[in-house]
């Protein structure tokens, strides 16, 4: 090969990201508890973790085809972006990699395409939007939102305010206190949650919900089964469901008062008292209404074309 040819071929290696290796990044600056942040990683792995210093870092590798990384205060926020071409092949190599290190408490932004975030110990008010990525989160407190359309979110030991979203991902939640809504189209979604005001709202997928004492409980769906469980109850229950079965469960005898709707096609099997649901004379809906204890508390259950189950 001749000279000019390995100029030819060095030059298209320097411009050519794809061919280039990853770049390593190891960078800190000032950061003063409570700042705000956006941070936007398209793809690849990103760990976010709180320390005692005063400072933000980013160590790891960027994504091969970045264009450099952006670090620094813009505005009234702290950014950080491992910036990629406009348009790109999704398939081009793993993403970025990176471990960034915050003050406890921020206010932060996140957005990725593809990318896996994971946080841990941060309080504040925590905003992440995704496409494909999966979301892990443990040991938050504040105000969390979490959404991603076609990625999963793990959750485990937050409180605060929760709001929990997916379109076609499956939700984990674990250990949950205070408030939490979740909302899902076809996905699956499994929680063991100590908050004490739950919601739910779910589209063509399956949910289990278990629970100890909530004051607050509302959950709605269409085309989907639902199951909770509970220790008992203590303020008011709402369930509703459309071509989709409700399983309640309680622990011990609840001190509540029920309403139940059968609806056009639905089903009550009460297995908690000796209590019968009946039929309407003429659209055979059937309904079932008793009080279990002191009826301190408020249970409705609808269905339309569902199958409603009550139990101990």
């Amino acid at each position: 090969m001749n000279k000019i040819s390995l100029t030819l071929l060095s030059s298209a290696l320097l411009l050519n990201p794809v061919l280039q290796a990853a770049e390593k990044v190891d960078q800190s600056a000032a950061l003063e508890s409570g700042a705000k942040l956006n941070i936007k990683i398209q793809r690849g792995e990103v760990k976010i973790r709180s320390w005692d210093k005063a400072e933000v870092a980013i160590k790891g590798k960027l994504d091969e085809l970045s264009e450099g990384l952006v670090f620094g205060q813009q505005g009234g926020s702290f950014v950080i972006e491992d910036k990629l071409p406009k348009s790109y092949n999704s398939r081009d190599k793993d993403g970025s990699k990176l471990e960034i290190f915050l003050p406890a408490t921020v206010n932060m932004k996140l957005k990725g395409v593809s990318a896996d975030y994971d946080l841990q110990g941060l309080e504040g008010e925590i905003y992440s939007a995704n496409v494909s990525g999966d979301i892990k989160g443990q040991d938050l407190k504040g105000n969390l939102q979490l959404t991603t359309v076609s990625g999963s979110i793990h959750t485990q030991s937050n409180q605060g305010e929760l709001y929990l979203e997916t379109v076609s991902g499956d939700i984990e939640d674990k250990q949950s206190l205070g408030k939490v809504s979740y909302r899902l189209v076809s996905g699956e979604l499994n929680a063991e949650s100590d908050a004490i005001e739950v919601e739910l709202d779910q589209v063509s997928g399956k949910s289990q919900l278990t629970l100890k004492t909530p004051e607050s409980l509302k959950a709605r769906t269409v085309s989907g089964d639902l199951s909770i469980a509970m220790q008992s109850l203590s303020g008011n229950a709402n369930v509703d469901s459309v071509s989709g079965d409700i399983e309640l469960k309680f622990a011990k005898l609840p001190n509540a008062a029920f309403d139940i709707s059968g609806g056009p096609g639905g089903k009550i099997d009460n297995q908690l008292t000796q209590d019968s649901p009946k039929k309407a004379k003429y659209t055979k809906a059937e309904s079932l209404q008793f009080q279990s204890g002191s009826g301190q508390a408020d249970v409705n259950i609808n269905t339309i074309s569902g199958r409603i189950k009550l139990q101990q």
